[in-house]
């Protein structure tokens, strides 16, 4: 039996914890949950709800034989932070598919993705490392995304679209087929992507253009 650590114990965390028990992995009994880590020591207390231990800071857990990880961070930069420290000590990572998720089989989905009920990934996706993907959201065929991605709940990515890495689509967003985003480009709230844009942006809007800060 495989013992899975989480990552974070703050609001993602507790949600990745939920989802995680109610998979059939779990109800299989091919993992345990052998706790939370994070440097909050009391980031659970005052809630409702039972949940495992917080055991350390994630730098200071010695991995155990048959340990697995989950990075339950969800700002990309810190996700790609703490599964780099997690792989230089030799861990491994699970991917979460929860009950109610459709994943086509022909579909590539890279070590300690999430991808959350009541969405769908099409025929032939490729899907990198470590990378969200919330309830109702949907890849049609072809779609590529990289590592360290968010995809928010109630997104749409068209055929042959496509995302770099440590990019996020907020909630409601699209990006039309044969399209693409960069690396570190953030799409606001129900924008519509239109037309390619390149690394390291903000756009929004109907459709959606570049921001200036």
């Amino acid at each position: 039996m495989k013992h899975l650590l989480i990552v974070g114990a703050r609001g993602w965390g507790r949600e990745v914890y939920d989802a995680a028990i109610h998979t059939e992995a779990y109800m299989n009994k091919e993992f345990e949950v052998k706790g939370f880590l994070d440097s909050k020591a009391d980031a659970l207390e005052g809630l409702k709800g039972e949940y495992p231990p917080i055991l350390c800071a994630p730098n200071d857990y010695e991995i155990q034989p048959d340990d697995v990880f989950f990075i339950a961070m969800g700002d990309p930069k810190w996700r790609k932070h703490f599964a780099e420290m997690i792989e230089r000590k030799g861990g491994k990572f699970m991917t979460i598919i929860c009950n109610g998720a459709h994943v086509n089989p022909t579909a590539t989905i890279g070590e300690g993705t999430f991808i959350a009920g009541w969405s769908s990934v099409s025929d032939n996706v490729v899907i990198g490392r470590h990378t969200m993907i919330h309830p109702f959201s949907v890849l049609g065929h072809d779609v590529k995304v990289g590592e360290y991605c968010s995809i928010e709940a109630h997104c749409f990515l068209g055929g042959y679209a496509g995302m770099g890495d440590s990019s996020i689509l907020h909630v409601r967003s699209t990006i039309i087929r044969h399209k693409r985003i960069g690396n570190n480009v953030e799409v606001g709230a129900s924008s519509v992507v239109m037309r390619n844009f390149s690394d390291n942006l903000h756009v929004f809007g109907n459709p959606a253009k570049k921001l200036n800060f």
